[in-house]
């Protein structure tokens, strides 16, 4: 047998590994997974209750149709519309494909499918009045193909498929938000034949197009349907490409693509692993493993606000202002740093129009991003400098929205250190420094002021001073200074990036804590935290700072105690702020609150506003990871935020700034140990809980060098590891899950 199939095997029934810091993982990785699986017991029409497949590109969604047909939605992240000079959510619109229904002979009398995480495959039965129906679906990791199998029952065939094309229109005509009649309308989709292959061709009127391509293989008592789909723009070859797969693909290539798919599934779950005494958050986390890695991959689009499973929404394109943002942290921490590379292409790729973005006075050397718009990053920003008012709409004043976007950007860096990172991101940063720099003004108390610009989701959020702004603005000039000292850039710009820091305003408070802005009060509900950003995410303004903490609590306490417009998101930021205080009581609470109320997490853990939003429920995995991992100020902090309800806790590979990867076990209330390894050889200080001597295995004459605060610094190599632990007693050096209550809490019972 191949070698690293018999290692795989090894790790799946659980092999204990010993690594060179004696770190046993004990580890059944199929009896684990299944207790975090998706049962669904019942289908019913709603999308936001269905199975969800995906491979980063490819996506379906699994419901019915009516009480005997299932529908199996096709969704591509990449399938958009081309129209330039009109509103992008009708111009650059993601469009719809189109269904597969599974119309069964007979009634439906019980459904039981099962979505197998490990596996990435929905599998089970449909028991019908004429008999037993076993249906499987995947969507190939390693190849565009959807793969659906059902089997006949009594030698009769009980279920037919039937094509249901979409119309390609833009969801936002389709609702209503603009007459279609004022838009020429794209060609419909033409059905056609190729021997065994049929395939559905949607031509696009400004060029390009798509296609779904599908053939059913014959086996026995089985019946597999196999399902591409193809896009191209603006040379219109989709036909060809998604043919050309369908008539390679056959019954044998099918099982060789389903080992391969099982395979990779077994080593990106394998990447990290968390177990908590809260079993409907630890299956929550596992499940939002795989809808990361569901809705993107390397070479693929970055993930717009459905990911590739298609639903009718007003928001049918990318948001900047903090949808983007927060669906990419938990890629970092939860150490898929490789699956943020599609983000970050698209950044690199579209400076040009970033540049463009801006008011043509400042377009030679400034960057610029506005609310929402298409992969393009095409979204124009009107601020001035010295606009005392402004006729500008408030989406084209979030002057903020692409200096916080490149602080994802700068997570790819602090979580890597490839210097190689930040060579790509400095000229982008520059730029959206630079727009600051040109709007900046002077006043009689000696500080740099900005005009008004708009903080994000307030209704009266038009200010100067915004603190959105300045957050952001402070974050880039202190990047900037870091990149050009790391590179040895000799930048000319230093000395004003100095000058700048020093005479900046303040961020704008009163009594209740922070403000919007200068000429905004906090007052009234406000779901969103863009006043807050100098807190969390950017930690610039921190728990570790005496003197803030009266301030941060106050500002906290005014956000939350106004709380009728909070919606997903709100309860994720403020739990990751009390995480940073170290309350996790409080953390916890507020993502069990999080699952209820009418904008709760959905039964199959999508989430739903006007249309769906699928950084809500990505965010909530930064949280869970802060209450186990933070690293800011320069310190790995472990188990920093846990509730005393979690006595026990375990993980492994979560990744910390620095290129760090932390693996803890917690038992009785108290860590057991922690392992850290260096990817990089970057200095290491580590909080890690205990009090008196710590001790280290793992690495010949290792010396801890004891700081103050409880933080000890490490001296790694890169590539080295070490295992700390405390106590006069060794303790067995086991990571493995916590004790589970037995139930599969998401699917649809």
């Amino acid at each position: 047998m191949n070698r690293s199939i018999v290692i795989a095997l090894l790790l799946l029934l659980g092999f204990e590994q010993q690594g060179a810091a004696q770190i046993q993982q004990k580890i059944n990785w199929e009896t684990f997974m299944s207790r975090n699986d998706l049962v669904f017991n019942s289908l019913s029409d709603k999308w936001e209750e269905g199975a969800f497949l995906g491979n980063g590109l490819l996506g379906i969604m699994v419901y019915r149709e009516d009480a005997n047909t299932l529908r199996f939605d096709l969704g591509r992240t990449d399938v958009v519309d081309h129209v330039e000079g009109i509103n992008p959510s009708i111009g650059r619109a993601r469009l719809p494909i189109g269904s597969f229904l599974m119309e069964i002979k007979g009634k439906i009398k019980t459904i039981k499918l099962r979505l197998d995480l490990l596996k990435a495959e929905l599998a089970g039965t449909l028991e019908t009045d004429k008999g037993t129906i076993r249906l499987s679906a995947l969507v190939a990791a390693t190849k565009d193909l959807i793969i659906l199998n059902t089997t006949k029952a009594n030698n009769e065939k009980l279920v037919n498929w039937h094509w249901k094309p979409a119309l390609a229109l833009s969801p936002y005509l389709s609702l209503g938000r603009d007459s279609a009649s004022k838009y020429p309308a794209n060609p419909v989709q033409k059905l056609l034949k190729e021997g065994s292959v049929s395939y559905s061709h949607q031509p696009l009127r400004v060029g390009g197009g798509y296609t779904t391509s599908w053939k059913e293989i014959e086996s026995g008592n089985s019946n597999t349907l196999l399902i591409t789909i193809a896009n191209a723009y603006p040379k219109d070859d989709s036909k060809e490409t998604a043919v050309t797969l369908m008539t390679t693909v056959t019954a044998p290539s099918v099982k060789e693509i389903t080992a391969a798919h099982r395979a990779h599934w077994l080593e990106f779950y394998q990447k990290s692993f968390i177990s908590v005494p809260d079993s409907r958050l630890e299956s929550f986390w596992w499940i939002q493993q795989y809808k990361m890695a569901s809705a993107t991959r390397v070479g693929a689009y970055p993930i717009d606000l459905m990911g590739p499973w298609y639903k009718t929404t007003p928001w049918p394109k990318y948001w900047w202002n903090l949808n983007i943002q927060l669906t990419y942290y938990p890629f970092f921490s939860s150490n898929h740093v490789e699956l943020v590379g599609p983000l970050v292409k698209m950044i690199d790729d579209n400076i040009v129009n970033l540049s463009k973005n801006a008011p043509q006075p400042y377009q030679h050397n400034s960057a610029a991003l506005g609310r929402s718009g298409p992969y393009a990053m095409t979204s124009g920003i009107k601020v001035l400098k010295g606009n005392e008012s402004t006729s500008a709409s408030a989406a084209s004043m979030e002057l903020g929205n692409l200096t916080w976007l490149l602080h994802v950007y700068y997570q790819a860096y602090e979580n890597t250190m490839d210097k190689r990172i930040i060579k790509n991101l400095y000229p982008v940063l520059n730029r959206a420094v630079n727009y600051y720099l040109n709007i900046i003004n002077k006043e009689s108390d000696g500080k740099y002021h900005l005009p008004y610009t708009y903080s994000p989701e307030y209704p009266k959020g038009i200010t100067r001073d915004a603190n959105y702004d300045l957050s952001v603005f402070k974050w880039g000039l202190n990047t900037l200074l870091h990149i050009n000292k790391t590179l040895a850039l000799n930048d000319p710009l230093e000395a004003r990036w100095k000058e700048v820091l020093a005479a900046l305003t303040p961020y704008p408070q009163d009594k209740l804590g922070y403000r919007i802005g200068r000429d905004a009060d906090f007052s009234i509900s406000h779901r969103h935290y863009s006043h807050l950003l100098q807190i969390y995410p950017i930690y610039e303004v921190n728990w570790d700072q005496q003197e803030n903490r009266d301030l941060i609590q106050r500002s906290l306490s005014q956000w939350e105690n106004n709380n009728s417009a909070w919606r997903g998101y709100s309860y994720t930021g403020s739990g990751s702020i009390y995480a940073m205080m170290g309350n996790g009581n409080k953390t916890h609470q507020l993502l069990n609150e999080m699952m209820k109320g009418k904008y709760s997490i959905k039964p199959n853990t999508m989430y739903l506003e006007a249309g769906p939003v699928i950084e809500t429920p990505l965010s909530a995995v930064t949280t869970m990871n802060e209450m186990l991992l933070q690293s800011w100020n320069g310190i790995i902090r472990v188990f920093p935020a846990v509730p005393d309800a979690w006595q026990e806790a375990s993980f492994n590979d979560l990744r910390a700034k620095g290129a760090f990867l932390i693996s803890a076990s917690r038992k009785n209330g108290v860590t057991q140990f922690i392992k850290v390894k260096s990817l990089a050889g970057s200095p290491c200080l580590i909080k890690t809980g205990w009090k008196g001597d710590i001790k280290a295995a793992g690495k010949p004459e290792f010396s801890i060098s004891q700081q103050k605060d409880g933080v000890v610094r490490l001296d790694l190599k890169a590539g080295e590891e070490v295992v700390l632990y405390n106590g006069q007693k060794t303790p067995d050096f086991i990571l493995e899950p916590v004790k589970s209550d037995g139930q599969n809490y998401w699917g649809l019972k």
